[in-house]
């Protein structure tokens, strides 16, 4: 095999290392996040009430690394999309997307991470 080769298959399986290490750089397993969140919101579609919330990932590890659940008054799991950022997040938290009075879940980003749980646009989510 030539060099070239043997570089090229170097390359492709520090590619693939990266790949998955940025994909399981989110919300960790055994990981659960607590916010308090002072307004009404939405989750794909699903209305929460003010207050007390905690999300983590799935249990189950033959889930996806996006598949969340989020635990309060009311509970669901719901599955993001991972997002990535050239610069680390400064805190944990529940990024908002108001629209129309409307407070929509569209981001968590976890403190010292550069990759973070995207959710759909709230422009998507009101069709």
């Amino acid at each position: 095999m030539s060099k070239f080769n043997l570089k090229l298959i170097a390359a492709a399986l520090i590619l693939s290392i990266g790949a998955i290490a940025s994909v399981n750089a989110q919300v960790e397993p055994g990981t659960l996040l607590k916010f308090f969140v002072a307004d009404d919101f939405v989750v794909n579609g699903t209305s929460f009430p003010a207050g007390e919330y905690s999300i983590e990932r799935t249990p189950n590890t033959a889930d996806s690394s996006s598949l969340l659940i989020i635990h309060g008054e009311k509970s669901m799991i719901f599955d993001t999309m991972v997002g990535d950022s050239r610069v680390a997040a400064d805190r944990t938290e529940l990024i908002f997307e108001n629209v129309n009075g409307v407070n929509y879940l569209s981001a968590i980003t976890v403190a010292g991470q550069t990759s973070r749980n995207e959710l759909p646009s709230a422009k998507s989510q009101m069709k």
